[in-house]
This record gives C-alpha cells, structure tokens and sequence, in this order.
C-alpha cells in the first residue's frame, strides 16, 4: 500500500483536481509514490472542518497518512452582513480551530507532515472593477 497525503479543506481544495489544479499537479508529481486524496469540501470553514476529523482522521487507523495539507480560510473571511456571513468565523477561533485540527493530526501520527495554506488576500476594488468589465459582463 502506498503513503497516503489527504489534501484537507474547504472548494479550493475540492476544486484541486481540476485541469491545471494544484492537486493535480501533486498527484502527477507523487503517481506511484503516493495516494493522493481530496477531502476538500465547498463552502465549509475551519469551525465545520472539526466535525469532519474523527472521520477523515480516525486515531486508530492502521495507517495514517504521511502528510495533510489544511486548506481552509476563504469562507472563515466571509464579510458579516452579506450572504455568506454564517461562515464567518472570528480571527482568533479561525487560529484556535487550526491549532485543534493539527493537534488532531499529530494525535492521529506525529511524524505526520502537516502543511497549512492559507488563502490570498483579496483586492475587493480590483475584484468589482473586474466582475463589472470582464467581457462577458458587457451585454447586460
């Protein structure tokens, strides 16, 4: 059985394995060296990602995997007082929940190599200038 490195997170992660994604490009990188596998899960956040470890990282499993990279953020930043804002997690739980999940992790394996990412800022300007002139947007 080969070593397994479980891709952790919220759509960027389940997204992944998409043409030119960066779980794509993993498993191409590890093909018969490792099982490469998602559990990347739309619009979740780190507070959800908790009710999901004793499954996807049992503490008796026979054999945990090598490496998790944990790929959560994007929805712990949604804005309050838009329609995401019930995934809104406050900085400081946001920080409490990665500790948790890499506690649980270490718990799982210690020799277990744990890689966080972390998603880019967003450029709220730039993002509206774009969504209102990107070329599809000109026949409304």
């Amino acid at each position: 059985m080969r070593p397994q490195i479980v891709l952790f997170g919220d759509s960027i992660t389940e997204q992944s394995f998409r043409l030119g994604g960066w779980g794509a490009a993993l498993a191409d990188t590890y093909v018969r060296k490792a099982e490469i596998l998602n559990r990347g899960y739309g619009g979740y956040n780190t507070k959800w990602g908790l009710f999901l470890l004793h499954h996807l990282f049992p503490l008796d499993a026979p054999t945990p995997p090598v490496a998790a990279t944990i790929f959560f953020g994007a929805n712990d930043a949604a804005l309050l007082g838009r329609t995401s804002e019930r995934q809104h997690v406050p900085l400081e739980e946001y920080k409490e929940n990665l500790r948790r999940i890499i506690q649980h992790l270490k718990k799982c394996s210690p020799s277990i190599l744990v890689v966080l990412i972390t998603p880019p800022p967003v450029d709220e300007a730039g993002r509206f200038e774009q969504a209102r002139y990107n070329p599809p947007s000109r026949y409304w």
